[in-house]
């Protein structure tokens, strides 16, 4: 972490005093939150699955075999990712990328015919499952893909047991809050990012 900056929750008090410092605001992010009760009702995410498909897609897990293709599409999109200290998003590698397939840990995929246009992680902590990060071909944006995949993701991880489910982005991402906020997240965090001054 860069010494010249702090991440800050906007409820600490720390933050007007950063301010009075002189401190700038360099990026604004969220983390959101959600707990599903039993009984489970997965209906909700089945049917953004499913009006995905009569869109002509189709939405899976993936093997770890497909660690090039998901490279290919991330190094495409990392462009297009907000960044703020926060959420940095740094260019994978064949490296990083096979190492998404860690025990716990899943990828999701969309496909339009044969070519995979988006993709998702997911990764356990603690007692929850952490919603990584996702990214879908441009072309294919606004179409409910990126909303699909987190649905399958949600829907394969509680039928394995889990409840709790974790995700966050840059605050700039006002597509991303929506997504979220339609499967049923809570967005209860918010965070600043500060610079110090020169």
């Amino acid at each position: 972490m860069n010494p010249e900056i702090e991440i800050l929750n906007v409820l600490d008090p720390k933050c007007q005093e950063l301010e009075v410092l002189g401190y700038a605001i360099i990026g604004e992010s969220w983390a959101a939150h959600l707990k599903l009760r039993d009984p489970i009702d997965l209906e909700r995410y089945s049917k953004k699955v499913s009006r995905l498909n009569s869109l002509g897609y189709r939405v899976e897990a993936l093997p770890s075999g497909f660690a090039d293709q998901v490279l290919e599409l991330e190094v495409l999109n990392n462009p297009d990712y907000p960044y703020t200290p926060a959420t940095a998003h740094a260019l994978p590698t064949i490296e990083s990328t096979r190492a998404l397939w860690k025990p716990g840990s899943w990828v999701f995929g969309a496909f339009k015919e044969d070519s995979l246009i988006g993709i998702g992680a997911t990764s356990k902590r603690a007692d929850e499952v952490s919603i990584d990060f996702g990214s879908v071909r441009r072309e294919h944006r606004g179409l409910g893909v990126g909303s699909a995949i987190a649905s399958l993701a949600i829907s394969t991880h509680a039928n394995l047991g889990e409840r709790l489910f974790s995700t966050g982005g840059a605050a700039v991402n006002e597509a991303s809050q929506s997504t979220v906020k339609s499967l049923g997240f809570d967005i209860d965090e918010h965070w600043r990012s500060y610079k110090k001054p020169v």
